[in-house]
């Protein structure tokens, strides 16, 4: 399980995700979204915003559930 650089919290798929979609593609290290927030001086809700319309485009690091990720990836 990845954990926040920063803070050592443990982190869910969505923040890895948009951490690579507004970071790094390549980063293999992440932060939670409360630090993430931070870093780009913004309340967390401006990130869940992100997330959702990241998510609407159809972007694939935001994978639904395993069954789509076998979808979009086999």
């Amino acid at each position: 399980m990845s954990v926040c650089f920063q803070c050592g919290h443990p982190l869910t798929a969505d923040e890895i995700a948009v951490y690579k979609k507004l970071v790094s593609r390549s980063a293999d290290r992440f932060l939670c979204k409360p630090c993430l927030a931070r870093y780009f001086s913004v309340d967390e809700a401006k990130i869940d915003g992100k997330i959702a319309q990241f998510k609407r485009q159809g972007c694939l690091l935001f994978v639904q559930d395993q069954k789509d990720s076998e979808r979009n990836f086999s």
